[in-house]
């Protein structure tokens, strides 16, 4: 679904349906609505809009205050209407929030000024209560938009890929989002109703790792006291990742690739051959093609297993990534901590950006959870950072100095940097179309992401 332009998020009932039924009589709108679990689904960077936080309650003014922490954190530019009733107001005040919202009003003493804002809203917003079915390329955008916007040029290659029943080689160092990108696969295919299961075969004993896939009978090894069912079976008609694929011995490759080849296997100890319905998408560290050149791996499994390939560059090679991913991250680990964060300061995000991730988004994941337990105030921190992302001086590879702390040339650059990165995201990366957004020239910001160090996203295409 297209995320709604013009929504009510309430997990109250009672209020929701007085709120609904006022905005239909007045107006004449019929207002989509939702949880506050269910509107996390839905607003996406691109996605502009009006969302009415309707809170009855301390709870649900609890709910209201983390959403808002969350859209402000993750730079979504949606307009934010809080409506609450006197009970919600006297058990959480949510006045700290009047520099985040639109309009605070009181339910139902402001009933009038609510439709007014409403209708003077609801007039900018093309076919605001509409939302309908998007495409599986438009999801797959909406998606990376929020997490990995270096592959935005990839969408119609991975829309194509999770809408046929073929086998997908996903490969890049560990770390780098190579399960994200099969749950999205997944999420965007015909299966998306049945089972994901990761296989980390890289975990596995070598000699489990045959029963892990196709379970076993009981007594068919020492400790095997009852049946087991493999993964391959428990997945149904659903999807299996296959991670770490490079690790499995040469023998458990054939067997993989019968599997493959036929849908069939047999558990551990049984001689009942059973059928597999579900679609294999494979991970690899490493470049699968060279094992087999070196023979380590099958050349019949590498065809059969490379339809179509992905690879995921480090995150060092993808600046463009870290202010949404930190943005992302921030946002959950608020929430889990319950801190008070709505934005991540520009200094902070500078050094995360310069940072060269040697262990990739999982490392990205555990700074930024270090960050925002130690946080104290409404805005993440350079000095909130561990100590060794703080003391990293990036001295090469079109890195900027950093300039005195201070320093209203940083502060101004810093800011003139997320702008860019925000036009060229928005732009599906293409230099032409953001400096029109912006109003430059093309060779102006060519010049100033040379000057920025963004040029290393290997993934932005080239242009004409």
């Amino acid at each position: 679904m297209n995320g709604p332009r013009l929504a009510l998020v309430a997990d109250d009932p009672r209020l929701a349906g007085a709120v609904l039924a006022h905005l239909e009589k007045t107006l004449g709108l019929v207002l989509w609505q939702c949880s506050f679990e269910g509107i996390r689904r839905y607003p996406a960077p691109d996605a502009d809009g009006l969302l009415l936080l309707a809170s009855g309650s301390a709870a649900d003014s609890e709910q209201v205050h983390r959403f808002v922490q969350e859209v402000y954190l993750q730079k979504l530019p949606i307009v934010l209407l809080v409506v609450e009733t006197d009970g919600a107001r006297a058990g959480h005040d949510l006045g700290r929030l009047d520099a985040y919202v639109a309009r605070r009003l009181l339910w139902p003493r402001d009933s009038a000024l609510l439709s007014q804002f409403v209708r003077e809203r609801a007039a900018r917003i093309p076919h605001a209560t509409a939302v309908n079915e998007e495409t599986i390329a438009e999801t797959v955008r909406r998606r990376l938009l929020s997490q990995t916007p270096s592959l935005i040029p990839l969408v119609e290659r991975i829309a194509l890929a999770a809408h046929h029943d073929v086998t997908v080689l996903l490969t890049g160092e560990t770390g780098t989002g190579k399960t994200f990108l099969a749950r999205l696969l997944h999420d965007c295919s015909p299966r998306k109703s049945h089972p994901f299961m990761v296989v980390p075969c890289g975990a596995q004993p070598s000699n489990l790792l045959e029963s892990a896939f196709f379970g076993h009978v009981r007594g068919a090894f020492t400790g095997a006291d009852r049946p087991k069912v493999g993964k391959f079976e428990a997945a149904g008609q659903g999807t299996i990742l296959l991670d770490e694929i490079d690790t499995i011995s040469m023998e458990q490759q054939a067997g993989l690739l019968r599997v493959i080849e036929t849908g069939e296997f047999e558990p551990v100890g049984s001689n009942e051959t059973k059928s597999c319905q579900a679609r294999i998408i494979v991970a690899s560290n490493w470049d699968l093609e060279d094992a087999v050149q070196r023979g380590k791996f099958r050349q019949d499994l590498y065809y059969r297993l490379n339809v179509m390939s992905f690879h995921l560059p480090p995150l060092r090679e993808r600046v463009q990534d870290v202010a949404p991913l930190v943005r992302g991250l921030a946002a959950r680990f608020n929430t889990k901590f319950s801190k008070d964060l709505f934005d991540v300061g520009p200094r902070a995000l500078e050094a995360l950006e310069n940072f060269p991730w040697p262990g990739n988004i999982r490392q990205l994941e555990n700074i930024v959870q270090q960050a925002v337990l130690v946080s104290n105030g409404p805005e993440l921190l350079f000095d909130h950072l561990p100590e060794q992302v703080r003391v990293h001086q990036p001295v090469a590879r079109g890195f900027i100095a950093e300039p005195p702390r201070d320093s209203l040339v940083r502060n101004r650059e810093a800011l003139e940097r997320n702008v860019i990165q925000r036009a060229l995201a928005k732009n599906g990366y293409s230099r032409s179309r953001a400096a029109s957004a912006l109003g430059i020239s093309r060779v102006t910001l060519y010049k100033k992401m040379k000057k920025y160090g963004m040029m290393r996203g290997p993934l932005q295409p080239e242009e004409t």
